[in-house]
């Protein structure tokens, strides 16, 4: 049985299922959304269109989702290819409403339960063989827009084609990283998650620490997520995390009583559920704010008193390392309160994770890929086991009497001493189950940059970008920030590394060059703090050096005889969307925020910004002159408040090209771009028309333009240099000198009035204000 999914039906519009439906829009999936009444469908269905964050990449998504009730609309079940019940978390409830659709099912229908920890043996009970086998778990996690993982559970019955195609449906239309977890209380994120919560808050307690420094180190610090412990828990709402604590209790029966207290929801946090202090959501929990100041919980008291910063050697040392595998290794061994509450709270849950192989899961990789695309961590717990160290945490282990699972020994005992390895272009991990090391096989939809870092596919490596030999004649540069590795502002070492890309290009040994990296986005722009040194050492001359030198670049890109194909995602800002709009082709990700967002430092955009949104709207709009519209619109889009929403936000607004590709699994993005680059040089690539015969709109834009700045200055929407930089923008787009109906411009013109805007703001108080205010603050300041 092959079936193509092409319309869905979501089974309750809570805020879950309503989510999933949003999410199922996002791919162009259209959707029946069900609830007991119409009221409650369509409300699940209209608060996509306010949910913070934004469910939807348009807010018009929602015209694919069809409201519907149980009583009237069942029969058009029958035109869905995959339903996915999300009701209530009570197997009655499921029980019933499976009861009710059954007869309207196509034969062929796939029918899925989101449950979060209902075991799946239970939820067939009621569903005949040929349903069990098309019948599986999805575990979508919340929210779906956001968080990759999918946590599929296969039934005893269901048939494997089934199976498989809900799982290429996940990964490659949904976007979703697909973990193959087992018929297990929790099965694997909820069961990890959980085990070690009561830890922290018991440990938080008998060591004197506050709700602000268990944060202070259980967030960003380890790879974790922002929000830390607490913050989280504020977040997600304390009822709920106290309903999951009692259920994975109740639910959790393999274990001793001993070992069950771990699940056993604490009793301050029993407290403050019975107090109504439910976190966010009411206004306190573990934190309250009031008016502009954060206040938290004081734990022997049970009142809320200012935050304190919380110091640390552990954080002081942390803060100094950038690479987080080694900032790990540096701080688990430190002999200072924070770093001897992190062993406290790490090594059981090392532990305990590895106790849970085979129960849970057979691999370590489907473990590490659950807290990684579940909980937003950077790194798994086995990767981060290895960073630590397995062999001297194992020790320490041993010296305090802890347990340490036979398997580990044996790895250790074997001569193995980390549970990943690459060597020479191969991965290889350790399997408990096998007791020995197995290759790791990559996803064919995927390419892992990782296996290409070797002396003998690494061409070039500078501070903060390489080239790399990806295979059949195409090249890859991959940017890897030395500075700011989350952000990968650009810097000298991209530039020359890009250049010597584009050198290689030309030698005509290769077929094209893929740009992309797999950080945690494409890059944020340019270095301001470059900018800073060069006027305050009185260099503007070397800073317009570099901008005519990217601007040169990014049209040597362009214009390559071979084919360049970017793969933007997450944020690309200012000279992050410049550095992949030169290119012949982008693949982007569905989840893509770019900008040109310079005013904000007070400058213009200066390494052909102006230039690309141009093209790419003509290219938009099927026009070959800027007419007053695709003026206006570039115009209002060069702003920093005009960042896209998503890929498809990106294209409206001329960040991306209409003949662009949009991934919604960023994973695939590197694979998708050299295939591409393939295609391109297989099929005789020929780069773009040098456009030296542009129409530019000319005085009337910049009319326009001045009397609405002036007019949104008077309302106080805007700031003085926010006027003076619009009208600079303004009259790039307009043709500057040479703008009008009767003379044509072509692109070196418009990179040349653009350089003369950049550096002429570069050298305004008010631009120096706003740089020195940003790298003191992180915020723009409006002057």
């Amino acid at each position: 049985m092959s079936i193509e999914i092409k319309k869905c039906a979501v089974l309750g519009a809570g805020v879950m299922g309503a989510q999933i439906a949003g999410h199922l829009s996002n791919a162009g999936i259209p959707s029946l959304l069900f609830d007991i009444n119409d009221e409650l469908a369509r409300k699940g269905v209209d608060g996509l269109k306010s949910l913070k964050p934004a469910p939807l990449f348009d807010k018009k998504n929602t015209s694919l989702i069809s409201p519907c009730t149980y009583d009237n609309d069942l029969e058009k079940l029958n035109e869905c290819d995959l339903i996915i019940e999300a009701v209530a978390e009570k197997i009655e409830i499921k029980h019933d409403v499976y009861k009710k659709l059954l007869p309207h099912l196509k034969k062929d229908a796939i029918l899925t339960s989101n449950t979060s920890g209902i075991p799946l043996s239970n939820l067939v009970e009621v569903l005949p063989d040929d349903i069990q086998k098309r019948f599986l778990i999805t575990h979508f996690f919340n929210p779906p827009r956001y968080l990759k993982l999918l946590e599929l559970v296969k039934g005893k019955k269901t048939s494997d084609d089934v199976y498989d195609t809900v799982a290429n449906f996940g990964e490659t239309i949904l976007g979703k990283g697909i973990v193959h977890a087992k018929d297990t209380p929790g099965f694997i994120g909820n069961r990890l998650i959980n085990a070690g919560g009561r830890l922290v808050l018991e440990k938080a307690l008998e060591m004197g620490l506050s709700v602000e420094d268990v944060d202070a180190l259980s967030g960003t610090l380890v790879g974790n997520a922002k929000s830390a412990y607490f913050r989280t828990q504020d977040i997600v709402g304390l009822d709920t995390a106290l309903n999951v604590s009692n259920n994975m209790y109740e639910r959790v029966t393999t274990e001793s009583e001993e070992e069950r207290q771990k699940f056993k929801a604490h009793e301050l946090l029993v407290k403050l559920v019975e107090d109504g202090r439910l976190g966010q959501k009411t206004g306190s929990g573990w934190y309250k704010k009031e008016g502009k100041q954060i206040l938290s919980l004081d734990f022997d008291t049970m009142e809320y008193t200012p935050t304190k910063k919380s110091r640390f050697d552990t954080i002081r040392v942390g803060k100094g390392i950038k690479n987080l595998k080694k900032r790990l290794e540096a701080i688990t061994f430190l002999d200072d309160k924070g770093a001897k509450f992190l062993w406290e709270c790490n090594a059981p849950m090392l532990t305990y994770t590895a106790e849970m192989i085979p129960e849970i899961a057979d691999s370590i990789i489907e473990i590490d890929n659950t807290m990684k695309w579940g909980f937003t961590r950077q790194i798994g717990i086995f990767e981060s086991w290895d960073a630590i160290g397995v062999e001297r945490s194992v020790e320490k282990m041993k010296a305090e009497n802890r347990k340490v699972p036979t398997w580990v020994e044996e790895m250790l005992a074997s001569g193995r001493k980390s549970f990943y390895e690459t060597k020479n272009g191969k991965m290889t991990y350790w399997c408990p189950l096998k007791k020995k090391a197995l290759e790791y096989k990559p996803n064919k939809k995927t390419l892992n940059l990782n296996l290409y870092k070797n002396s003998k596919h690494t061409l070039k490596r500078d501070w903060s970008a390489s080239i790399h030999d990806i295979g059949d004649g195409v090249l890859n540069v991959e940017f890897h920030s030395i500075f700011v590795p989350q952000m990968n502002p650009i810097d000298r070492s991209m530039v020359e590394i890009m250049s010597h890309a584009m050198d290689l290009l030309d030698t005509g040994k290769y077929k094209g060059l893929v740009v992309g990296h797999q950080g945690e986005n494409w890059s944020a722009g340019a270095n301001v703090n470059d900018f800073k040194i060069a006027i305050d050492t009185d260099n503007l001359h070397l800073m317009e050096v570099g901008t005519k030198q990217m601007q040169d670049l990014t049209q040597r890109v362009r214009h390559s005889k071979h084919p360049v194909v970017a793969c933007p995602f997450n944020f690309a800002l200012g000279g992050g969307l410049e550095f992949y709009a030169c290119s012949n082709h982008s693949v982007a990700s569905g989840e893509l925020y770019a900008g040109l967002v310079e005013a904000g430092v007070g400058l213009v955009p200066g390494a052909g910004g102006h230039l690309r949104i141009i093209l790419n709207l003509l290219e938009n709009n099927d026009a070959k002159n800027v007419n007053m519209l695709i003026a206006r619109k570039a115009v209002e889009v060069i702003n920093p408040l005009s960042v896209s929403r998503s890929a498809t936000d990106a294209v409206k607004k001329g960040f991306l090209r209409k003949s662009d590709t949009i991934s919604m699994n960023s994973d695939h993005l590197l694979a998708i771009g050299k295939q591409k680059v393939l295609e391109m040089s297989d099929n005789g690539y020929k780069p773009p028309k040098y456009r030296d015969d542009l129409t530019m709109p000319g005085m009337p834009l910049r009319t326009m333009v001045q009397v609405n700045t002036k007019m949104m200055r008077a309302q106080g929407k805007i700031s003085e240099h926010d006027e003076f930089i619009a009208l600079k923008t303004a009259n790039i787009i307009s043709g500057g000198k040479k703008g009008g109906i009767m003379s044509k411009v072509d692109e070196q013109y418009i990179l040349d009035i653009e350089r003369e805007a950049f550096m002429s703001l570069a050298g305004e108080t008010k631009t120096q204000e706003r740089i020195n205010h940003f790298l003191k603050t992180g915020k723009p300041l409006r002057n």
